[in-house]
């Protein structure tokens, strides 16, 4: 029977400390010396989650080499390659050796919680029928404690039967990306006692751009009605952005990523502001039902030009 995790209602995202990230990122990825004094910073703080990915540059590395590693709980991702979808042997291979090399770089025996990395381009009836099998193996063998799923879209989820082997879901949710409160999925989850961590809750950073490139132009009427909208609730976009989904029930932990411990600072602060007027949640919600897939999909943002 493995311990429960320690949870904390905020959950430090690691990728920008191994990749420069994030479409308001000026500063960059930091020196590995300050993302040290950067996770010390959110231990003494009370973060407990690190969510990290292979995929995230050097994270892994630079979570493994800081001395207080172990008060840390650490939420991994794998990938699988297209071949292994179809190969349910070449899968577990490839997830064993992603677990692996993991815990090597993490500097652990074991992963607490292994998530699934799903992007758009897997079937998600090809994922939910190997992920039972590939961590009823992992956990087995004694290299992870769980597994779970980072879902590409909320609706995914939808597919998942085996939520006994599913026991945390990694979501994307935003004031202009509300698929998940559609239905009664949350309800769902939490019947079943499923952890969810919530990213993307600031869009990559867009919401907090006080200036947007060019390319990004298509989004400024959303953004337009959303300042307007922190204004009648007299809260900054980031506090309304932030309380939106800190509030909504079922929600599990936030991710939120920082290159700067101000930006840590300020995540913690957040937890401490206001929840938002009933009518001001509930005017996000109809106003933003229905944000083209355009703007609250990173992955389909236009490049940005370059001379």
């Amino acid at each position: 029977m493995n311990e429960p995790l320690t949870l904390s209602k905020l959950t430090l995202g690691t990728v920008q400390l191994g990749l420069p990230y994030g479409v308001a990122n000026t500063s960059g990825q930091p020196e590995t010396s300050y993302s040290h004094e950067l996770l010390q910073f959110a231990l003494d703080k009370g973060i407990r989650i690190l969510d990290t990915a292979r995929a995230y540059g050097n994270a892994e590395q630079v979570i493994g080499s800081f001395a207080n590693r172990k008060y840390f709980t650490c939420i991994s991702k794998f990938k699988l390659s297209p071949e292994a979808l179809d190969n349910p042997s070449l899968a577990i291979a490839e997830a064993r050796q992603s677990a692996i090399t993991s815990c090597e770089m993490l500097n652990v025996d074991c992963l607490p919680v292994l998530l699934f990395h799903k992007g758009p381009e897997e079937p998600i009836e090809k994922v939910a029928s190997l992920l039972p099998l590939i961590f009823k193996t992992l956990k087995s063998e004694g290299l992870i404690g769980e597994g779970g799923l980072s879902a590409y879209t909320p609706d995914e989820l939808i597919c998942i039967r085996d939520w006994e082997t599913i026991r945390s879901v990694q979501v994307p949710m935003n004031v202009f990306d509300t698929r998940l409160l559609q239905g009664n999925l949350l309800q769902t989850l939490a019947e079943k006692n499923v952890r969810v961590f919530v990213r993307s809750v600031y869009l990559q950073g867009l919401l907090l751009m006080e200036t947007h490139p060019p390319h990004l132009s298509f989004a400024k009427p959303y953004l337009d009605q959303l300042e307007a909208i922190a204004k009648k609730a007299d809260r900054t976009i980031k506090e309304l952005a932030f309380a939106f989904v800190r509030d909504t029930p079922g929600v599990s932990s936030i991710v939120v990523g920082a290159e700067t411990i101000g930006q840590v600072q300020e995540n913690i602060e957040l937890l401490a502001t206001p929840p938002l007027p009933e009518h001001i949640t509930s005017e996000i919600k109809q106003r933003f039902a229905a944000v083209p897939l355009d703007l609250i999909t990173p992955a389909r943002w236009p490049q940005k030009q370059t001379t």
